[in-house]
């Protein structure tokens, strides 16, 4: 008699566990859910703060930098991140400016102004 009463207990053990790992998961993925609407919510609110780029900031044409020689997407990305958008731009900046920016020696800065001197 004692088994049968032991077998129900692990019976009655295990579909509680089930249910219970069944509720957590289902918990789980809807608190998910809701984190990801209330994250698309509040994107949507910043949007609609920001004012229209296009009406407020003059259009500026951007040159491709790689045309300069020793210039390539590394560089390109670096000069873009310090507002250097066109091979004018960039001639104009000192030796100095131009090896701090990206990090290299002033000969090789040198030689970026020279080249972009020669195109610009």
């Amino acid at each position: 008699m004692k088994e049968k009463y032991t077998s129900n207990f692990l019976i009655g053990l295990l579909v509680g566990a089930l249910v219970a790992a069944a509720l957590w998961y289902w918990q789980k993925s809807t608190a998910a859910d809701e984190g990801a609407l209330a994250l698309l919510d509040r994107l949507a609110a910043a949007e609609r703060r920001q004012p229209d780029v296009a009406r407020t900031a003059p259009v500026v044409e951007s040159d491709d930098l790689q045309q300069v020689k020793g210039i390539g997407p590394v560089f390109d990305g670096r000069l873009r991140q310090a507002g250097i958008d066109s091979i004018a731009q960039l001639a104009a900046l000192s030796v100095e400016q131009v090896a701090e920016l990206l990090d290299i020696g002033t000969n090789r800065a040198n030689n970026l102004l020279t080249e972009a001197a020669q195109i610009g």
